[in-house]
């Protein structure tokens, strides 16, 4: 599965490192490149509307062409952002990291956290593709960080018999591998002393296992 591209790469793909990457495509094949260009108008969302504003003449110059294709590289990283409407608020994102949710708003005032808008004088939601810069400077977009912290937190399904004897045999081993039968005897819960905790709950179990054996049977 491919993720949606994230806040870093959209930069990316408008900056000055693509700017330069796509003069030395224009450099190498000029053919190839205005090809591209012209599939893409017909092919990307919402970028008809330049094969009305462009003239195809300049497709055979190069720096109209270099204009051209990086226009393309604009409109398509601002096209990647549409449909993303999965936001967290600061306190789930704190959540997901482990720190206070005024440390969240504090690495949004200091940019640790990108693609973070202010709606009038709050911070806006944050999107699942915002980017957080840690302190060892690796980047984690917000839902990476969500995926990790439910792998983390997921409790593991089991059915009641399977809870009631892993539960049991605990007991069973915290008493040197014995029985309840054989630690309690004949006590009733009225006679333990300081196994009273551990009989009534042990006791409780094995009952409820019955219960739920004879249930399943039936």
């Amino acid at each position: 599965m491919i993720m949606r591209p994230t806040v870093i790469e959209r930069e990316i793909l408008t900056g000055s490192a693509a700017y330069d990457y796509t003069k030395k495509m224009v450099e190498t094949d000029l053919i190839v490149t205005a090809t591209l260009v012209k599939h893409l108008l017909f092919t990307v969302k919402g970028a008809e509307r330049y094969r009305y504003e462009w003239n195809e003449d300049n497709l055979s110059n190069k720096d109209k062409l270099v204009e051209y294709l990086n226009q393309l590289l604009v409109h398509i990283s601002t096209e990647s952002i549409q449909g993303s409407t999965v936001t967290f608020s600061t306190s789930e994102v704190a959540k997901f990291i482990g720190v206070s949710q005024q440390t969240i708003n504090a690495w949004i005032r200091d940019g640790k956290i990108n693609g973070v808008e202010k709606d009038g004088s709050k911070w806006s939601k944050i999107p699942e593709d915002a980017e957080v810069v840690l302190s060892n400077g690796k980047r984690f977009t917000i839902a990476t960080l969500k995926a990790n912290w439910e792998a983390e937190n997921q409790e593991p399904e089991v059915d009641e018999i399977t809870y009631l004897e892993c539960s049991i045999k605990e007991l069973e081993e915290k008493y040197d591998g014995k029985t309840f039968e054989e630690v309690f005897g004949d006590k009733t819960i009225l006679e333990l002393t300081e196994e009273d905790t551990d009989a009534s709950i042990w006791l409780s179990y094995k009952v409820r296992l019955e219960s739920a054996k004879n249930a399943r049977n039936n």
